[in-house]
């Protein structure tokens, strides 16, 4: 009787698996031009869930009003299961997967589910640009003057205010990463340009101190 070992068996179903999925194993990359292409089909203060959801599509999670959608380079991959029906007999499992995140898009919406607000994380390359768009709220008095004083709340400090252009710059006095503010109506935009590496601590450092802004400008009466 002839005994196969469970390394031979194990290789055997890899191979199965691979022809199964036509031995595709080609990565999927994220096209940074589609991505630009769907945000820039968002009307802030106009664009509803349905609207969105057809240029996104419907996988954004259970939060009711607020949607995110993640973009990932994908590779198809064999890798060992842990848990799930039929462990024992099937010890891996197969399937496409994420490998590395290119933009997050989130979008929140108002009771009436229009979208107020719009922020965009991009990692396509240096340097790292995230824009945040906001819904002003019509009773609210200098806008520019109140993003600058959170702005500087948080540490940055206010350049080259324009009041006729509504633009100004938010600069981090501790590196060379810049905000600029511009208010169009009754849309504020903010941009924040990283301009360290990935994975430096100096891009972490700063990331904090732009979360602090985004946040404190979301949590204000400025906007809606």
């Amino acid at each position: 009787m002839r005994i196969v070992s469970p390394k031979k068996h194990l290789y055997a179903m890899i191979f199965a698996i691979l022809v199964c999925h036509g031995c595709s194993t080609s990565p999927e990359f994220v096209s940074e031009m589609s991505v630009e292409d769907k945000i820039a089909r968002l009307r802030i203060g106009q664009s509803d869930k349905s609207e969105v959801e057809s240029i996104f599509g419907p996988d954004h999670g259970n939060d009711r009003d607020l949607w995110i959608y993640n973009f990932d380079d994908k590779q198809f991959d064999i890798y060992e299961r842990r848990q799930g029906p039929g462990l024992g007999a099937i010890p891996v499992g197969a399937g496409v997967v994420p490998t590395n995140t290119r933009a997050v898009v989130s979008i929140r919406f108002n009771e009436a589910g229009i979208t107020k607000g719009i922020a965009v994380a991009r990692f396509f390359q240096e340097p790292f640009v995230n824009d945040y768009w906001y819904l002003v709220n019509p009773s609210a008095k200098d806008p520019l003057e109140s993003v600058g004083s959170i702005g500087e709340s948080v540490g940055f400090k206010v350049a080259g205010l324009d009041k006729d252009a509504g633009t100004f710059t938010l600069e981090d006095p501790k590196s060379k990463a810049r905000v600029a503010i511009k208010l169009d109506g009754s849309t504020l935009r903010v941009t924040s340009r990283n301009p360290y590496k990935r994975l430096a601590n100096e891009y972490r450092g700063y990331i904090k101190r732009e979360s602090a802004l985004t946040n404190s400008i979301t949590n204000s009466d400025l906007v809606q």
